[in-house]
């Protein structure tokens, strides 16, 4: 097995355990991922949510080339738009009316012009009411007893995942991008506060 295949099957038997928990236990986890980003971007300046890395070694994952040198704003672009269209087909999958009509991500790594175009404070706000709408998604879903493992759709590199499973995943698409930003504010040329 290839170190890309133990990554991807490690991360997927991470979505499969954490999909399998109580629906109530992932809104939890959901506002640790909401202050996780507050905290992350708490203080961060204009000018440090626009800076771009200079190039740097790559590092190879399965979902290399996923915005490795991205500014903040284009993370939370990208992870915005990425994540609101997952709550939309979550609802859509479960015969909820989904809270916003976005567009479907169609690709990995796609990204949102119009949030990036945003500031720091109003992306901020967005990010507040995107984890309010992915709460109040799962409280629907618990109220109408969604079953766990009925329905699911395709992740392209971790394969098919149940709605539980993909709610799980937001947790996980929050550390990576977390971690990504974390990156930025220590690399070279960061501007200071």
């Amino acid at each position: 097995m290839t170190q890309e295949a133990d990554i991807v099957q490690q991360i997927t038997g991470v979505l499969r355990r954490e999909g399998s928990r109580p629906l109530d236990e992932r809104g939890a986890l959901m506002g640790n991922a909401a202050a996780d980003w507050q905290r992350s971007l708490e203080a961060m300046t204009e000018a440090q949510a626009c800076f771009h890395p200079s190039e740097g070694p790559a590092i190879a994952t399965p979902w290399s080339g996923e915005g490795a040198k991205w500014s903040a704003k284009e993370v939370i672009g990208h992870f915005l738009f990425s994540d609101r269209s997952l709550n939309q087909m979550i609802a859509e999958m479960a015969g909820l009316p989904p809270s916003v009509q976005v567009p479907i991500v169609r690709a990995m790594g796609e990204q949102s012009a119009e949030d990036e175009r945003q500031s720091i404070d109003e992306l901020r706000r967005r990010l507040d009411g995107f984890f309010d709408d992915t709460r109040a998604l799962l409280s629907s879903l618990e109220s109408k007893g969604v079953p766990k493992g009925e329905l699911s759709f395709p992740h392209p590199v971790f394969g098919p995942l149940t709605l539980t499973e993909w709610i799980a995943f937001h947790w996980l698409h929050t550390m990576d991008h977390l971690s990504q930003i974390n990156v930025l504010k220590s690399a070279p040329g960061y501007p200071a506060a």
